[in-house]
């Protein structure tokens, strides 16, 4: 199999697989869709809008790679990074940092392309704009939707508001929704069955975050993961102990769908490379580089919470008898028809793991691979990439993936474990997809309380807005 065929990419899959569009020419209009991230004045003094350009920043240039620009208002770019101070790092250097490349501009200087603001820059027609406030994140026309009070409550908002952002261009891009950039989408995650108009969608200044906890798999969620917690505003980040297990290293397609994943990781494993990015912004770690199996229980004075990032179920069925206090999972879709849905599961559950997480049918195994082995005969991209049967095989039934979906995942995972800190709305099952927002269906089961702390550690947040006084 040749080199093209091994390192093909999950994010130009989706577009082989739905349309039987070359590889080439996939990678080439990617690299097309110029994308310009407008920032303005006030992300000088706004850490979740610092955070929604970054996040978005970070997606899209592994969507469209060499075709994303960072456009701030004057003398922005030297502005101190709120996120990680003790990087000591100015906006501008943290966006060269993601993007690898001088792609840094002034919003005077920004050739055309597809805008997304954040802030109060300036919007360019057909621009979009990214907002939030409090746990509430918000994308649409900036024509139609104006800046929403961005009450700084929970950052998480800011991870979600740049990966929506992100993911309406995508969708535009490769002809998911015919509404897409032109509909207005949004989400609480503090209440996400609740429409972001409500009172109850607001939720409550963040005062605690996980101060121990494990990530299981270290691939697309596990990347994502690791970027929504490690960027909350922890007072003190050296008290946190971040356990990271995988044994797998990094893959030519890891890199584009991980967020943390740089071209030289390739070939290192996937536990390394997270433990220097964690420990280089102030956090320890502790690295279990093994499968996670029946036989894996977690020791009495190991991390209680996990977020697990699997992608099969078998590990997943595991997970019952590893003997944590609390487990928030979720598992995302893979083919080109659902692969931006997104499924959350706790544990405790009222429904066994084996029935969260069965074994498919034999009918429905011998249908996926008969449509695979049709992809691999059929498709003539498939042909293109290699002469070997079994190889176009394998590539046929490899996951579409695309970050953003990874990441809005990762914001839904994380807020779940911060609502338990602050006795929000416990959601045991959760599931949406990104082009159908609007027509989500999930009720919380119940609100958390004092019983569901036993065995979880917290630790204090910085505070990212003053207290409110009295006149308002």
């Amino acid at each position: 199999m040749n080199n093209q065929a091994v390192d093909l990419s999950r994010i130009s899959k989706l577009l082989v697989d739905r349309d039987q569009t070359g590889v080439a020419e996939v990678i080439d209009r990617r690299r097309q869709f110029a994308v310009n991230l407008l920032g303005g004045r006030d992300l000088r003094h706004s850490y979740t809008l610092q955070l929604a350009l970054l996040t978005a920043a970070n997606i899209a240039h592994r969507c469209f790679p060499g075709a994303v620009t960072v456009a701030l208002e004057p003398d922005v770019a030297d502005t101190p990074l709120l996120i990680w101070p003790s990087r000591k790092q100015n906006l501008g250097s943290a966006v060269r940092t993601i993007l690898s490349t001088d792609a840094l501009t002034t919003v005077d200087k920004m050739a055309s392309g597809h805008a997304v603001v954040f802030g109060n820059a300036l919007a360019p027609h057909d621009a979009l704009r990214a907002t939030f406030d409090g746990w509430i994140a918000k994308v649409g026309s900036a024509h139609v939707v104006e800046p929403l009070p961005q009450r700084e409550y929970c950052s998480l908002a800011g991870v979600l508001a740049g990966s929506l952002a992100i993911a309406e261009l995508f969708s535009a891009f490769a002809d998911i929704s015919i509404t897409a950039t032109r509909r207005t989408v949004a989400l609480s995650l503090w209440r996400p069955d609740a429409d972001v108009s409500a009172p109850e969608a607001l939720g409550v200044p963040v005062e605690f975050l996980p101060r121990e906890l494990w990530v299981l798999g270290l691939g697309h969620l596990g990347n994502a993961y690791l970027w929504s917690l490690a960027t909350m505003p922890y007072s003190n980040p050296g008290e946190v102990k971040i356990y990271l297990n995988d044994f797998d290293k990094v893959e030519g397609p890891n890199l584009e769908t991980g967020l943390l994943f740089r071209n030289e990781d390739q070939g290192r494993y996937k536990t390394r490379i997270c433990c220097t990015w964690l420990e280089e912004r102030g956090f320890q770690t502790r690295l279990i580089e093994r499968p996670f199996d029946e036989h894996f229980r977690c020791r009495t004075k190991e991390p209680k919470l996990a977020f697990c990032g699997f992608d099969s179920n078998p590990p997943r069925r595991d997970l019952g008898t590893a003997e944590f206090a609390r487990v928030i999972e979720s598992g995302l879709g893979g083919t080109a028809s659902n692969f931006d849905t997104i499924a959350l599961h706790t544990l405790p559950n009222a429904r066994l793991p084996n029935d969260l997480w069965p074994d498919i049918s034999a009918d429905e195994e011998e249908k996926m691979a008969a449509e695979k082995q049709r992809m691999a005969d059929e498709n003539p991209a498939y042909q293109a990439l290699t002469d070997d049967e079994c190889g176009r095989y394998q590539l046929a039934g490899k996951a579409v993936a695309v970050p953003f979906v990874g990441a809005t995942a990762a914001s839904l995972v994380v807020a779940e474990a911060l609502r338990i800190f602050h006795e929000g709305a416990a959601y045991s099952d959760l599931k949406l997809s990104l082009s159908t927002m609007d027509r989500r269906l999930l009720q919380p089961t119940a609100n958390y309380n004092s019983h569901d702390l036993v065995g979880l550690c917290s630790c204090d947040a910085n505070r990212l807005q003053p207290p409110m006084t009295a006149g308002g």
